[in-house]
């Protein structure tokens, strides 16, 4: 009996870890790599700088490339699998309803950051968000804040450091979470940390709470998300989903 929970609790936080990563260039967390050109602002995205994708500087070339491979295989025998009988069993209000409720939970982090990035509008939004979608929403199961013109915003620590001119570092694709660099590894870090420390939900310590709860997380994460590994057309599919990451993080960081 023992042995089977190590098993489950050992596959769930993989998908948990997993749908991070492959939340892909849809939304992770950094701004521009230093300049391709030395003579070149800080603050010009990368595509602005140069349209040579191979011109970003990856020092970690060949681990990144075999990190990307390793996510690609476990998403398309392990993830997507469990995506495709989500996705099946659950009908689609129900998939609302779980996307919306991590979506309110996200705005914790988004508040903090918010806070740290003294954004005084920005913090009173996602307060109201968070305070509207937990009681009116049903513990955040629906978005009325949105319906009252409320926005959702996305801030993590990662642009939170960008905010106050930390660099990015080298770009690095991470086991699991995907696209990153060093700036935003310790990001998130910092992030998944203040969420465990804070334990909204009380399952610290609760392994089925807590495994249910990173299991359904990883199937919304992967669920919402369109990307495919090696299907987008393009034999350089590494260089493009790293210029991509890149320029859009460098966008959420400079808004």
């Amino acid at each position: 009996m023992k042995a089977s929970y190590s098993l489950s609790l050992r596959r769930l936080r993989s998908l948990y870890a997993l749908a991070g990563v492959l939340f892909l260039s849809a939304c992770a967390s950094t701004p521009p790599p230093t300049s391709v050109d030395p003579r070149t602002p800080d603050d010009v995205p990368v595509a602005q700088t140069t349209a040579n994708p191979l011109a970003i500087d990856d020092p970690l070339g060949p681990f990144n490339r075999r990190v990307y491979r390793f996510n690609a295989l476990t998403d398309h025998y392990l993830l997507l699998p469990a995506v495709h009988v989500y996705d099946t069993v659950a009908p689609s209000p129900v998939r609302d309803g779980i996307g919306n409720f991590f979506s309110n939970l996200d705005e914790i982090n988004t508040f903090a950051n918010s806070v740290l990035q003294l954004k005084p509008r920005a913090s009173a939004v996602t307060a109201s968000r968070f305070v509207i979608n937990s009681t009116l929403g049903l513990a955040g199961f629906f978005d009325p804040a949105t319906h009252f013109g409320l926005q959702k915003r996305d801030e993590d620590f990662g642009q939170t450091l960008g905010h106050y001119g930390v660099g990015t570092g080298p770009y690095l694709v991470l086991p699991f979470f995907g696209p990153s660099d060093m700036r935003d590894a310790i990001g998130l870090a910092a992030d998944q940390g203040l969420f465990y420390v804070i334990d909204p939900l009380q399952i610290n310590g609760n392994f089925p709470a807590s495994a249910a709860y990173n299991g359904f997380y990883a199937l919304n994460k992967r669920e919402q998300t369109n990307f495919r590994y090696y299907q987008t057309g393009s034999p350089f599919e590494y260089l493009l989903v790293r210029m991509v990451y890149l320029n859009y993080r460098a966008l959420q960081v400079n808004q």
